[in-house]
């Protein structure tokens, strides 16, 4: 059967963290950095609405990080669907007033219509990939992590749309605002993503299932949109890669009429 996978974008970066997953009618929410207005405001900007009357199976959250945890409990409540979190999420207020069902690192579910299949990934919080497939069409997510394990390529490969991190540029992480301590976290092996990681991912993706790339979670201080674009753009020739600005929410859709290709996406400015 023919199915349509879409993917909207509502926030990416240190300000907040959230993604909508829709395909056989369903939705899947991943990550609560933002609130129930914010996202409903980026949802509509992107012409269709957060709230339509039939609940997201699931809030999938992948790190109890602040921008990707912090509304958790209110997202949840106003979408009235349950939480998803591994044992390192420790959303205790969130546990003690609403519906948390627990998922295995490295394992996969079944959430209604969606294969979800995750992977831990190096952060300095205990942190997952995730693949989330409907029918035969997947898209892979993968931010917040300080190097990437052989085994996130493999992971991704079988996906047509990925989300990479793209977080710094060394350059400008050495010589930006940040203190020396905070510089070391972001840089060191339990970090976040430089563009020349990223791009060493980028080249294992080439000539695998994946169509398109996007680069996201880009640091305001110490990325540039077009740094990242060019570093990694300049490591690969046959993958179509693209970048998704902080503050930018997006949609796509893989699986329409260009067959495993995303359809053209909108970009709204925030």
């Amino acid at each position: 059967m023919h199915c349509v996978l879409r993917l909207f974008v509502l926030g990416s970066g240190s300000s907040g963290n959230c993604l909508v997953v829709e395909g056989d009618g369903e939705r899947l929410v991943v990550d609560a950095g933002l609130g129930p207005v914010r996202a409903v405001e980026r949802m509509r900007a992107l012409g269709t609405d957060l709230f339509t009357g039939r609940s997201p199976l699931a809030l999938l959250v992948t790190h109890d990080h602040a921008d990707h945890s912090s509304h958790a409990l209110s997202l949840a409540r106003a979408l009235r669907t349950p939480i998803f979190a591994h044992d390192g999420v420790a959303i205790d207020r969130a546990r003690r007033r609403t519906e948390v069902r627990p998922y295995a690192p490295n394992g996969s579910s079944s959430v209604g219509p969606f294969r979800v299949d995750s992977l831990c990934v190096p952060h300095d919080a205990p942190q997952v990939a995730l693949r989330i497939s409907v029918g035969a069409r997947s898209v892979g997510i993968a931010t917040d992590l300080g190097h990437a394990p052989r085994a996130l390529c493999t992971f991704l490969a079988q996906c047509d749309l990925v989300l990479l991190e793209a977080n710094h540029c060394p350059e400008m992480l050495a010589t930006g605002p940040y203190p020396i301590r905070l510089q070391r976290r972001i840089g060191g092996p339990l970090g976040h993503l430089a563009n020349h990681q990223t791009a060493g991912v980028a080249v294992a993706l080439e000539d695998t299932r994946v169509s398109r790339l996007v680069l996201l979670h880009l640091s305001r201080a110490n990325n540039t949109p077009q740094r990242a674009l060019d570093v990694v753009g300049s490591r690969i020739r046959r993958l179509a890669v693209e970048v998704l600005p902080h503050g930018e929410a997006r949609r796509w859709e893989v699986g329409a009429a260009t067959g495993d290709r995303c359809a053209e996406q909108l970009a709204f400015a925030f």
